[in-house]
């Protein structure tokens, strides 16, 4: 059905061919034998056809012989050669029919055209020395602009594609075939001036050896056409292939794509995005989250929020994707689109920080129906939104999260797109991973040695009389089937175990892979220390009726468990210090399961916790399978506080706590950076102690280090939470002062001198004990972590000269940058 435009344009294309011919010279037509030798040329040659390479329209080759109408015969008779062309062509070995309308616009077009190039013909003439043949290149310039303008505008007016483009890509390459037949027309024209009529009729298998070079030159853009689409078929096949990847890992993160990339393509489509900004916005759909390939299973399906570290692990995955993709070479703009769907609105997402229109626009659309479709979709972490309510909390991000020309575009139309996307869906068959292989004996290292029939039977003596009888009354293949997927969950949760370093991490992981073995409402590990157990992980949805208080070690249920190193079964929760009764998520009916973990030396290191609101909510089996992989947990969690304490002695000093010199320098080194990005200037103040020998040698070595404590301690409280103190060794200490100046520097030092004696009167040590201190700023005195240490040693040391070089205890000036004070 054409539209109104199309209807307007066909009938200007009519009237225009009309009044054209109006403007025809009126010259007697002469050489009617040329004419009807050419009109037999044209009529034979317009077989020749060859198909457009962009399109399902054809071209003929019999253009040549209108150009040398043009040349030798009169203006009515051109254009009769012209129109005969046309129409023989729209009759002659046609694949469709065209219509009568179809009919009439291309005779009247070619009409228009050839009038146009006959008149540009003439009128170059005259101020070309009568050259033939530049003459007739701008006569064939003027009928190639004529007759393929209206027709793109047809073409893309009826497609609904921009007029521009649709000329650029399929009609502006054919001009050098024009310019081509019109210099044939002009060579044979010449050639008959000087050898006679008759050898213009050589134009024919010149015309018809450019036919063959053309259909030669078209077979081979055809054959690369057809490797564009195999190429993209395979690019397509290998995208496919990574989302069934994502899939294997999470299948509702398959859904999630498969929804996302239909919304964002039919919303691509409404803001015209051009072909390969949608190529690129399609295979995102798809890849986006490729990345959490790199993130720790427990933390995709973790069944509760985040923790700060498993946030920060969970920001990987844009960068992680961005990297994947990045060695694929897509030859249109994945990258930047997956790397950037998480970044915000007003710049407070990540990993770039980008903000407004720095973000892709192909971003910018994944991360509305990201986020809405995440909403609507059902999580570990909680049930799937209504769509409404899903539309609605993006509505109150528009703007700060999401762009909200993007967010008013899907409100419109999020009730047609999902039921678009369900329908599709359901189109796709999932991937199958629940598959059994009959083949395969044994795996090449052997199985792992099964227990024994005793050990069997001792495992069935520590088993309740309670669960036995229960399971007498459950059908055998039910009791094989979920000790068989008992086995496998414990088997692949203590094989996880020994996977991370973080003890949190450890934690979060046990709390995730339990849940479908041991049903609880709350998680917590607890870690003893001298006279309590303290909360070191609490999660699950009840994860708020818990502090962070300490248990004394024998109250409550965890800290009896502690104490006397045996488990409990449906205990009371309300009897835990740290309960928050207000909250009232726990009764006197709720119950709990407490087991102790060992160390190696066999002594209670931790307790593990479950707890439910449902009464006897545990079992004797729970018990056990709690106990099954309490060696290989208390193992993994010892190992991930070591190295966590191993990696603390890396920073701080043993003896004050406080930092060591590496992490001084790394603390100034930061700060640097951020006052020659920010501005402003901060101080180094470097102190070493007078006279602390004496107190070694008068009181003992352990004095002396509780006196360092304590100095350290007060130099902590005269310190603002973005400054920084560290020990640099023996009786040395340096600070880092972020907002120090000249003008408070004696005041800071005074300040410091006050801690220092607050600290000596404190343990009743009065020997005369003071600092000598040395300031240097930045970026006045220097502009690296060593030049500016070295200023404020310098500055300490003279301080130190005065300080024993005085024959009184008199307080010596202090020293700012190196220079002593007047």
């Amino acid at each position: 059905m054409m539209t109104l435009r199309v209807k307007a344009l066909i009938g200007v294309v009519v009237a225009g061919a009309i009044a054209s011919l109006c403007l025809v010279p009126r010259l007697p037509p002469e050489h009617w034998t040329y004419f009807f030798v050419y009109l037999a040329a044209i009529l034979l040659s317009s077989g020749m056809k060859v198909a457009l390479p962009k399109r399902d329209g054809t071209m003929s080759a019999n253009f040549p012989f209108i150009f040398l109408g043009i040349v030798q015969l009169s203006p009515l008779q051109a254009v009769l050669l012209a129109a005969s062309s046309v129409i023989a062509q729209c009759r002659i070995r046609v694949v469709k029919p065209f219509t009568l309308v179809q009919i009439v616009f291309n005779v009247a077009n070619v009409t228009t055209a050839t009038v146009l190039a006959t008149l540009v013909y003439a009128e170059s003439l005259r101020p070309l020395h009568h050259e033939v043949a530049p003459a007739l290149a701008l006569a064939a310039t003027g009928y190639f602009l004529a007759n393929t303008v209206p027709i793109a505008l047809v073409i893309s007016w009826d497609s609904e594609t921009e007029p521009f483009r649709q000329w650029r890509e399929e009609y502006l390459w054919y001009l050098p075939f024009y310019l081509v037949g019109a210099m044939l027309a002009a060579a044979v024209n010449f050639i008959g001036i000087m050898f006679g009529w008759l050898t213009s009729l050589l134009l024919i298998p010149l015309v018809y050896i450019v036919y063959r070079a053309y259909c030669a030159q078209m077979a081979i853009v055809r054959d690369r056409e057809r490797h564009i689409v195999e190429t993209e078929a395979l690019h397509l096949r290998t995208i496919e292939g990574l989302a069934m990847a994502i899939e294997a890992k999470d299948r509702n993160t398959h859904r999630h794509l498969m929804r996302v990339r239909v919304y964002v393509s039919e919303l691509g489509k409404i803001l015209g995005l051009d072909p390969s900004l949608m190529k690129a916005l399609l295979t995102a759909a798809f890849l986006h989250d490729i990345g959490k390939l790199a993130v720790p299973e427990h933390i995709i399906n973790k069944p509760g929020k985040l923790t700060h570290e498993e946030f920060e692990k969970m920001k990987i995955h844009p960068v992680v994707g961005a990297d994947i993709l990045e060695r694929v070479h897509f030859p249109y703009p994945v990258v930047p689109i997956v790397r950037s769907h998480h970044e915000a609105w007003d710049g407070s997402g990540y990993p770039d920080g980008l903000r407004g229109e720095e973000i892709p626009i192909g971003a910018r659309i994944l991360t509305v129906v990201d986020c809405f479709d995440a909403l609507a979709s059902e999580r570990p972490y909680r049930r799937a939104l209504p769509l409404d309510e899903a539309m609605t909390m993006v509505k109150s991000k528009s703007g700060i999260q999401f762009d909200p020309a993007i967010v008013r575009l899907l409100e419109a139309r999020y009730p047609e797109l999902e039921e678009l996307a369900r329908q599709q869906i359901e189109e796709v068959e999932p991937l199958k991973t629940d598959l059994f292989i009959e083949r395969g004996a044994a795996p090449g290292a052997g199985f792992a040695p099964e227990p024994s029939a005793q050990a069997a039977a001792g495992v069935a003596q520590h088993a309740g009389s309670g669960s036995i009888a229960a399971a007498i009354h459950r059908e055998p293949l039910s009791l094989i089937a979920e000790a068989s997927q008992e086995a496998k969950a414990i088997f692949e949760l203590s094989q996880m175990l020994g996977t991370s370093l973080g003890a949190r991490e450890i934690s979060s992981m046990m709390s995730m892979r339990l849940q479908p073995l041991i049903p609880f409402d709350c998680f917590a590990v607890y870690l003893r220390r001298e006279t309590s157990v303290a909360a070191q992980y609490i999660d699950g949805r009840c994860a708020r009726a818990f502090s962070a208080q300490p248990i004394p070690m024998g109250e409550g249920l965890s800290g009896w468990v502690a104490e006397n190193r045996r488990p409990i079964v449906n205990g009371n929760p309300t009897v835990e210090p740290n309960l928050i009764a207000e909250c009232g998520l726990f009764s006197a009916h709720s119950s709990a399961l407490s087991v102790p973990l060992f160390d190696l030396g066999g002594d209670t290191f931790a307790v593990v916790t479950l707890y439910s609101c449902k009464p006897a909510a545990f079992t004797d089996d729970h018990l056990r399978t709690l106990q099954a992989i309490e060696s290989r947990f208390s193992l993994s969690l010892q190992n991930a506080m070591r190295f966590e304490a191993a990696e603390t002695d890396a920073r701080v000093d043993r003896l004050t706590q406080l930092w060591n010199t590496q992490s001084f320098f790394r603390h100034i080194a930061a700060e640097i950076e951020r006052v020659q990005v920010n501005g402003g200037e901060f101080g180094v103040v470097v102190c070493d102690l007078n006279s602390f020998k004496s107190v070694n040698d008068r009181h003992g070595h352990a004095i002396g280090n509780e006196l360092l404590r304590a100095i350290a301690r007060e130099f902590r409280c005269c310190c603002g939470p973005a400054d920084a103190v560290a020990r640099m060794g023996g009786d040395e200490f340096a600070f880092l002062f972020s907002s120090l100046s000249l003008e408070s520097a004696d005041w800071k030092l005074k300040t410091l001198e006050q801690g220092l004696q607050r600290a000596c009167h404190g343990l009743q040590i009065e020997a005369g004990i003071s600092g000598s201190m040395g300031v240097a700023f930045c970026p006045r005195d220097g502009k690296s972590p060593e030049e500016l240490l070295g200023i404020a040693d310098r500055g300490m040391y003279l301080q130190k000269r005065h300080f024993y070089s005085a024959h009184n205890n008199r307080e010596a000036p202090p020293v700012l940058a190196g220079i002593a004070a007047s």
